[in-house]
C-alpha cells in the first residue's frame, strides 16, 4: 500500500491529508488556539467527592471541572482523596457540549513503539505480536531498561521495530517519566506536566504502521527534519521518503485535492451521477440525507437506485473521514425494496472502511426504514468542532462558521498579498469579536514576523456582516 502524507505549515494552523493509492482519504487540522486537550497531564485538585458515585470531581484548570473514577486513581494517592488534595491527572475523554471532562490519574505518557506508565511496573504486550519468542526479546529488554521502575506497554508496531529504535523510544520516554515523576507534587493546581507532541507527529507514526511505501511531503523544511529525527534514519533507508514542496500556489492545489478540502466546509456535496448528499450535525449525531436530484432513475430502476447508494455511501464514508467525525453517523439511504441489495449495500460499506484502514468505525446492517448507522470513536478534534459555531439566533450547533475558520482566512489573504504583490503594509479592518479573538492568540505578531508585512488592525464600527477586510498602502 502505497500512501502520501501531505502537511502544509502555516503560521496559524497545520493541516495534513492522507492519500491512499493517489486517493484523499482522510484530513487533520491543527490550529495555534491548542483547543484539543486530549492526553493532556495536568496538576489537579480535588473539588468534591461523591460516594454514590465512587468518584471525585477534580479541577485542572478549565472552566468545567473533570470526573476521576476511584477506580482510575494510583494506589499512592488513594488514601489522599479529600478536598483540596492535589493529584495529577490525564484528559481521556475532552469536553463536548454539555458533558465534561473525563479524567483517569493512571496517565501514561505515548511513545512510537511503547507507552510508557509511571505508576505501574509491568510489561503488557500487544495481542497482535503473538510469537512467544519476540515477546521475551522485548519484556527483557524493557525491564533491564526500566529496572522495574516503571511499566509499559508495547504496541503492535514495535514487532517490526530495530533494536536501537526500540531503545531509543523506551529512554525518551523514561526520561520524561523521570522529569513527570519529580516534578508533579510541587506545582499548582493547572500547571501542565505533558502533552502530545504536534498532531503532524502523531499522524505520520500512525501512518507508518502497515504501510509498504510511505512519502512525506511538506512545505517547511523544519517539519520534515523533526520527523526525521523522530522516526529515525534506519526507518528512513527502508520505506519512507521526504519532499520538499513549498510552491506559492499551496501544497493542496499542487496534488490536485484543493477543490475536495474546500468542500469539507459544504452542508451539500453533489455525486457524479446528479444525485447529492446533505450533511447536518445536531447535539446527538450526524445525519447524511441521500436525495436523487439530477440522478436519472426510470431506465432500471432498481439498478440506479442502487449504483446511487453505492455512490452515496462511498462518499459518505470519505466525508466522515476527512472531516474526522465521531459518534453515530446514520445515511439516509434512497429506498431499496430487495434485501439482497441491502446487505449488498452493508458488505459494501465493510469493504471500503477496511481498504481504508479505518479501525475506528463500526458499521451496522440496514435498518428496515432504510438507515445505515456507524459508530466511529472519537481522536483529535473533527473539523465541524473546530471550523463552525452555533447559531446565535436559533443556537443550531455548527451551523456559523468559526472564528478560527476567520483566522485561517486572514492569513490566508495576507500570505497571498505577501507572495503575489509588492505591497509592503495592510490595512486589515475587524469585527470587534474577531478583534478580541486575535489580540488573544498573539495572531497580528506572529502574521508580521512571518510574512515581513506591516498590519494595521482597527475594529470595524459599521454594521457590515464580514468579519474582516482588507486594503494595502504603500510603505
Amino acid at each position: 500500500m502505497r500512501k502520501q502524507i501531505l502537511i502544509e505549515k502555516n503560521v496559524l494552523s497545520t493541516q495534513i491529508a492522507i492519500l491512499q493509492e493517489s486517493e484523499f482519504i482522510s484530513f487533520y487540522l491543527e490550529t495555534c488556539i491548542k483547543s484539543d486537550k486530549q492526553n493532556r497531564i495536568v496538576v489537579g485538585q480535588v473539588e468534591q467527592v461523591v460516594k454514590n458515585l465512587k468518584a471525585v470531581f477534580v479541577n485542572f484548570g478549565e472552566e468545567k471541572n473533570g470526573l476521576l473514577h476511584i477506580k482510575q486513581v494510583p494506589e499512592c494517592y488513594q488514601n489522599k482523596l479529600s478536598p483540596g488534595s492535589r493529584l495529577p491527572v490525564q484528559v481521556v475523554k475532552q469536553n463536548s457540549g454539555e458533558k465534561g471532562y473525563k479524567l483517569t490519574g493512571k496517565v501514561n505518557l505515548m511513545g512510537r513503539f511503547l507507552v510508557c506508565l509511571p505508576f505501574e511496573t509491568g510489561i503488557n504486550i500487544s495481542k497482535k505480536i503473538k510469537e512467544q519468542e519476540i515477546r521475551e526479546v522485548l519484556k527483557q529488554k524493557l525491564q533491564c531498561l526500566s529496572n522495574g521502575k516503571y511499566g509499559f506497554v508495547v504496541r503492535t508496531t514495535a514487532k517490526n521495530a530495530s533494536e536501537s529504535l526500540l531503545e531509543k523510544d523506551a529512554l525518551e520516554l523514561i526520561e520524561k517519566a523521570d522529569a513527570f515523576m519529580k516534578a508533579k507534587d510541587y506545582l499548582s493546581k493547572g500547571s501542565q506536566l505533558y502533552e502530545d507532541p504536534p498532531l503532524f507527529m502523531q499522524i505520520v507514526r500512525e501512518e507508518l504502521e502497515g504501510a509498504e511505501k510511505v512519502e512525506i511531503i511538506c512545505n517547511q523544511q523544519s517539519v520534515l527534519s523533526a520527523i526525521q529525527a523522530d522516526i529515525g534514519e534506519e526507518d528512513d533507508e527502508e520505506h519512507i521518503s521526504f519532499k520538499l514542496c513549498n510552491e506559492i500556489e499551496g501544497l493542496f492545489q499542487v496534488y490536485d485535492i484543493e477543490k475536495k478540502r474546500t468542500q469539507l466546509l459544504n452542508r451539500k456535496i453533489w455525486l457524479k451521477n446528479g444525485g447529492n448528499l446533505v450533511i447536518d450535525y445536531t447535539e446527538a449525531m450526524t445525519v447524511i440525507d441521500v436525495n436523487s436530484a439530477k440522478a436519472i432513475l426510470t431506465k432500471n430502476p432498481q439498478k440506479a437506485v442502487l449504483d446511487l447508494n453505492l455512490l452515496a455511501v462511498k462518499e459518505s464514508i470519505l466525508q466522515m473521514l476527512r472531516r474526522n467525525l465521531s459518534g453515530i453517523i446514520v445515511i439516509d439511504l434512497v429506498e431499496m425494496p430487495s434485501q439482497e441489495d441491502k446487505q449488498y449495500i452493508y458488505e459494501y460499506a465493510k469493504e471500503l472502511l477496511n481498504k481504508w484502514g479505518d479501525r475506528r468505525t463500526k458499521v451496522y446492517p440496514l435498518t428496515d426504514l432504510g438507515l445505515l448507522q456507524f459508530s466511529r470513536t472519537k481522536k483529535y478534534i473533527g473539523l465541524p468542532q473546530q471550523l463552525f459555531t452555533s447559531c446565535i439566533q436559533c443556537e443550531a450547533p455548527y451551523s456559523e462558521n468559526s472564528l478560527s475558520y476567520y483566522m485561517m482566512e486572514l492569513e490566508k489573504t495576507i500570505k497571498d498579498i505577501s507572495e503575489k504583490t509588492e505591497h509592503t503594509a495592510v490595512f486589515v479592518e475587524v469585527a470587534p469579536i474577531f478583534y478580541q479573538f486575535l489580540l488573544k492568540n498573539n495572531c497580528i505578531e506572529q502574521l508580521e514576523n512571518a510574512y515581513n508585512l506591516q498590519l494595521q488592525i482597527e475594529r470595524s464600527t459599521a454594521s457590515s456582516k464580514k468579519m474582516f477586510l482588507c486594503q494595502f498602502y504603500q510603505r
